[in-house]
């Protein structure tokens, strides 16, 4: 039977290997569609930057607990600690935002052009790139202390024989960070919340109202608008899901178990199920742009 500690390594080997390959052939074929010279929506725009994204989250959070797990303890210097880290915590931030954004820019778009919004609806739909740099800057400058508080392991002291990340070490961090980073999740955790109440009510409107007409529902699921807003909102409750999960598991770590590596390992794995899934859950909806793409 083979240790604990070579299965949690082909356990990362696999996902880290897996997600990354599912997130690099999204991201090629969204930027083959663009050098054609296709035009892409504002939705395959946030789904070229999720899938990049995800791959640097893997890569941060995935490599180094593999290298670890092998017997590397010693990988990452100084230098190399900060990188990796403040990789990986800008990737966890990006990938929160740009998944409001996703749900946020879909509730726009479905809602009914006589709504109240329909102002804001034409405004955001046409002049999307400030929010998606306002996005990367954001999470660009709220993660800087976090190379500047992450060291290198300071002696062999800190490496043991189990499976976590001993391998950098963590100074005190700003009080000020901490609030920044949580009022920065909860924020969107409650716009991908609103917006997913408001996508679930306007579907059920949609589906009476073509119900009543038809008295079919075969429209509601072909409809290009329908389908993209069913695969959002899978998307939501995916990274909701895990969240949560691995937001349970930290507090539980935090204040009764925090010298447990095994639970420690458990969090980074259900950190990297949401950048692992959510590939697979676009790739569905590849066929008819492949068609089209090769078609042009």
């Amino acid at each position: 039977m083979l240790p604990k500690i070579t299965c949690l390594v082909i356990v990362f080997l696999s996902v880290t290997i897996v997600g990354t390959i599912a997130n690099i052939f999204l991201f090629t074929f969204y930027i083959l569609n663009v050098i054609a010279g296709h035009k892409i929506s504002s939705l395959t725009f946030i789904f070229i930057q999720l899938s990049l994204v995800n791959s640097t989250m893997l890569i941060s959070k995935g490599v180094p607990q593999i290298l670890q797990g092998l017997g590397w303890n010693f990988f990452l210097d100084n230098v190399g600690c900060k990188v990796v880290f403040y990789f990986r915590r800008v990737s966890q931030g990006l990938s929160i935002s740009l998944t409001c954004l996703l749900c946020t820019f879909q509730a726009i778009t479905i809602s009914p052009s006589n709504s109240r919004w329909a102002e804001f609806k034409v405004r955001a739909t046409q002049h999307t790139t400030p929010f998606y740099l306002f996005c990367w800057i954001l999470n660009l400058l709220i993660e800087i202390p976090v190379p500047i508080s992450t060291r290198g392991p300071r002696s062999s002291n800190n490496i043991t024989n189990v499976f976590d990340h001993v391998f950098c070490t963590s100074e005190h961090i700003m009080h000020v960070y901490l609030i920044m980073t949580i009022f920065r999740n909860m924020l969107c955790l409650g716009l991908m919340f609103s917006a997913s109440g408001y996508m679930v009510l306007l579907l059920h409107k949609h589906n009476k109202h073509v119900q009543k007409i038809l008295n079919s529902n075969l429209l509601p699921k072909r409809h290009p608008k329908i389908r993209a807003t069913q695969t959002i909102l899978l998307l939501m409750s995916t990274f909701v899901s895990f969240y949560t999960l691995n937001l349970i598991l930290t507090l539980f770590l935090s204040y009764f178990d925090q010298k447990s590596p095994w639970m420690l390992s458990i969090s980074i794995f259900l950190s990297l199920c949401y950048p692992t899934i959510s590939p697979f859950l676009l790739i569905p909806r590849l066929p008819r742009q492949t068609s089209n793409f090769w078609s042009k």
